[in-house]
């Protein structure tokens, strides 16, 4: 009875796996619809879907109750219309969100369980009472020999257009010094509708590295206050690490880690390193070439012999070459012993073998002993 009650629980378990893959597989199109407000509006859309059996429409949402089904063919033609008739008004500013989607319905016309994953949203944008706006300011990187404009988004989200929309943007350096200021036009931005404000900035006025533009938008009566952190990239590509010590008479990886300060690809990057001795050089070699993407950090690397070289500090000049620039680092590296390696023969002393050989004979006598009384035993039963 109870493998009975598991085969039966073990069908029901794999036919709602099948269904849930059945019913995951609808679509429906379109996948969003949106909708500006306006006082009564009215308007059917026509949704596209499987044709199935047992699978209804439902609707939800705060403005759900001016939404409704019109016609239902999904069973004969995979289809269904839906109809948005809009009241004089709506109390609730902002983007309202009504979703159509679809649901399993049982043979009795009961519902049995709603398809989270296959549902359109209906985004109704009521503009807000008054003056109203969304504010943004984004700020891209760079390079020093680039201009770009610096721009403030403004969407007017409310019934009354704005008249008198600027800014101001103060521009600062990474110790948080004003070192320019920026004016933009001033602009009337109607209701509903979106403007930009612009400014144009020459980087070449400063110095690359990190900076940060704050723009004082003025509007109506209200102000806002944003802020954008960005870069002004220069074309270098520093050393900020390398290997600096190897092991005497060997073949060591030689690595060096470099970075970009340009806001672009740069290509063909390689290095030469020159190792001195009191000013005599005693070893030189080139890495491979290598890109960096912009702003990127990565190790360039390459294998040096110190054979025949001593003990000791050398000096080590390292020039990378990239884009008809370069960028020169002299520093210094230590070859030193290689480490001891451990080998068995050193184990192999008299008195190690003289103990291995005292340890096995107890062993081997621990086993005649143990042996014995067993064969005896063996006799005895057989008498």
């Amino acid at each position: 009875m109870k493998k009975n009650s598991k085969v039966i629980g073990l069908l029901f378990a794999l036919l709602l796996v099948v269904q849930a893959g059945t019913i995951n597989a609808i679509k429906i199109s379109p996948s969003s619809i949106k909708i500006d407000f306006q006082p009564n509006y009215e308007e059917t859309f026509t949704f596209y879907t499987e044709r199935a059996e047992n699978i209804g429409v439902y609707i939800e949402g705060n403005l759900a109750e001016y939404v409704t089904v019109e016609e239902d063919n999904i069973a004969k033609e995979g289809t269904f219309v839906i109809k948005v008739k809009l009241p004089a008004e709506i109390e609730t500013p902002g983007k309202n969100r009504v979703l159509v989607g679809l649901i399993e319905t049982g043979k009795g016309g009961g519902t049995v369980a709603g398809i989270a994953s296959i549902r359109t949203p209906i985004d109704i944008k009521v503009p807000y009472p008054g003056v109203y706006a969304e504010i943004s300011f984004n700020v891209q990187d760079l390079n020093i020999n680039e201009t770009a404009d610096f721009v403030i988004a403004i969407n007017n989200l409310g019934k009354e257009d704005i008249g008198n929309a600027k800014a101001v943007i103060d521009v600062l350096d990474n110790d948080e010094k004003i070192v320019e200021k920026l004016f933009t036009q001033e602009k009337k931005i109607k209701a509903d509708t979106k403007e930009n404000l612009e400014a144009l900035f020459d980087p070449s006025k400063h110095n690359a590295g990190q900076h940060k533009a704050i723009a004082h938008v003025t509007y109506a009566d209200k102000s806002k206050d944003l802020e954008s952190s960005f870069k002004i990239g220069a074309l270098n590509v520093e050393i900020i690490n390398y290997t600096k010590t190897f092991f005497k008479d060997k073949i060591t990886k030689f690595d060096i880690e470099i970075k970009s300060g340009w806001n672009s690809k740069i290509d063909n990057i390689f290095a030469e390193v020159r190792v001195l001795n009191n000013s005599e050089e005693v070893s030189s070699f080139k890495t491979i070439s290598v890109s960096l993407e912009k702003w990127e950090k990565r190790k360039i690397s390459t294998f040096w012999d110190t054979q025949g070289l001593g003990e000791g500090t050398y000096d080590v000049e390292i020039i990378l070459f990239y884009e008809g620039q370069r960028t020169k680092l002299v520093e210094k590296i230590e070859i030193i012993a290689p480490k001891k390696e451990e080998s068995m023969l050193e184990y192999l002393t008299m008195t190690n073998l003289l103990i291995v050989a005292v340890l096995l004979l107890i062993i081997i006598n621990i086993i005649i002993l143990v042996k014995k009384p067993r064969k005896s035993f063996a006799k005895k039963s057989k008498k």
